[in-house]
């Protein structure tokens, strides 16, 4: 098994245990919330999911209380 999957898999295994502030990629959002990338790119434009936090020149990552928001459906302008 991939090394990166076996990691993400387990984190997302621990979601409920994971920091507030933690990071998550956008395919570890896209699994845990069942969402294509195009449908959490919308959820942003709408507000209903938090802009990520850019970490590089082409990478974003949303932090784990912003997630949380998003599942139990509170919108991010709240």
């Amino acid at each position: 098994m991939d090394m990166r999957l076996h990691k993400a898999e387990s984190r997302l295994s621990n979601f409920d245990e994971l920091p507030d502030q933690a990071l998550l990629s956008v395919k570890e959002v896209s699994h845990i919330s069942g969402r294509s990338r195009t449908s959490l790119w919308r959820d942003v434009m709408r507000g209903s999911l938090a802009d990520p936090v850019k970490i590089g020149s082409h990478t974003v990552k949303w932090r784990v209380c912003d997630v949380r928001h998003f599942l139990n459906g509170s919108s991010s302008n709240s």
